[in-house]
């Protein structure tokens, strides 16, 4: 049952050394936002708190069910966890909204994304038709069937060159929630910690240039 993580792991620990230092990079640094985000003791803190700590348990999601070579089904988590980043920004950009989740009134996650001009309308698409709802799409299925042997695939084995990409994709979005998540503190407090945005560019910096490196040709 755990041949697969077993391998994942293993290849964490080697050639994906990299991205493996960088995801333990950013979730501490997320971590970090949170700590700060709740020490503010206020309404806006203790929203992007929660909602950063949401954000950052379904991006811990994505990366288990990608070790386990389930990145398929990771979608059904994919796609809270970008609503997730769009609604801390939607909080940055304006903090008196804050007020809209209090009430019980924030704008749908599809109306929140066009009033943060969000960039993700086609992935959430995407998401929506294949991974988010149970799909029978060849999509959604086909990573199922093994056709060489002409039955179900109950297993789905390791596959380094599938989980480096499965990694970039979820990097580039953690990385982005570490931003907003970085952001948020700043404007909670009223004054931009330097030294902790200068840490977050930092590994934003790496975090670019290891995806460039490993793009699909």
């Amino acid at each position: 049952m755990w041949d697969t993580r077993h391998k994942a792991e293993a290849t964490l620990n080697k050639d994906l050394k990299e991205f493996a230092n960088l995801f333990d990079e950013i979730f501490a640094t997320i971590d970090q936002c949170i700590m700060r985000l709740d020490r503010l003791d206020d309404q806006f803190g203790r929203v992007c708190a929660i909602t950063l700590t949401k954000g950052r348990n379904l991006g811990l999601g994505c990366y288990s069910l990608s070790l386990d070579a389930l990145a398929q089904e990771a979608g059904a988590l994919f796609r809270p966890l970008i609503e997730s980043l769009e609604r801390l920004t939607y909080f940055k950009l304006d903090p008196t909204r804050i007020n809209e989740a209090l009430e019980g009134r924030l704008p749908k996650p599809g109306d929140i994304a066009k009033r943060i001009d969000g960039k993700f309308k086609n992935l959430r698409e995407h998401l929506n038709t294949h991974a988010s709802h149970l799909s029978l799409s060849p999509e959604a299925m086909i990573h199922l069937v093994d056709f060489k042997a002409g039955r179900l695939r109950l297993v789905q084995v390791h596959n380094t060159a599938v989980l480096r990409q499965n990694l970039v994709m979820l990097l580039a979005i953690l990385i982005w929630l570490a931003i907003v998540a970085t952001d948020c503190t700043s404007v909670g407090a009223g004054v931009v910690d330097d030294a902790q945005c200068d840490s977050v560019e930092d590994i934003k910096r790496r975090t670019l240039i290891l995806i460039d490196k490993n793009k699909k040709p």
